[in-house]
C-alpha cells in the first residue's frame, strides 16, 4: 500500500488510501478528514486548512506545494 508522509515540525501527516476508495489524511494518529485524491489532501496541509488548530496556526514553517514533495512509503 503506497502512504504519504511529511515529518512537519509538529509532527507526522499521513496520507493513506481507504477501504472506501478514497483518501486519509492522519496527523498525530488522528484522522482529520477524508478526500477524493491524496493531492487534495495535500492541498489542506500547505493552505493550512487541515482542522488542527496547531498546524492551521503555524507561522514560519516550510510546507510541501504539493504531493509530489511528500515521501512515498510502502506499508
Amino acid at each position: 500500500m503506497r502512504v504519504y508522509q511529511y515529518k512537519s515540525p509538529l509532527g507526522l501527516f499521513l496520507i493513506k488510501p481507504q477501504t472506501s476508495g478514497r483518501w486519509g489524511l492522519w496527523f498525530k494518529g488522528e484522522l482529520l478528514g477524508s478526500y477524493h485524491s491524496a493531492m487534495a489532501a495535500a492541498d489542506d496541509v500547505y493552505m493550512q486548512a487541515t482542522g488542527d488548530y496547531a498546524w492551521d496556526t503555524l507561522k514560519g514553517v516550510r510546507i510541501p506545494m504539493d504531493i509530489s514533495e511528500w515521501e512515498v512509503v510502502e506499508r
